[in-house]
């Protein structure tokens, strides 16, 4: 499920983008599209690391 949503995100992304860059004139701000995804995932990860859980998860290191 998890490999079928990011390759559906992925592949929406690049169908997406070059759409967007053609709707606002240029590439030079359509690039802030993808800006969301790693911030998005950056934050999750952060999260996650603060969970109790994690230190299982991770053998016992941060």
């Amino acid at each position: 499920m998890q490999l079928g949503v990011g390759f559906a995100l992925t592949v929406l992304a690049i169908w997406l983008t070059p759409r967007f860059a053609d709707l606002i004139g240029g590439w030079r701000w359509a690039v802030l599209l993808l800006v969301p995804g790693p911030l998005l995932g950056a934050v999750a990860m952060l999260w996650l690391r603060n969970l109790p859980e994690s230190v299982n998860m991770a053998g016992g290191l941060r």
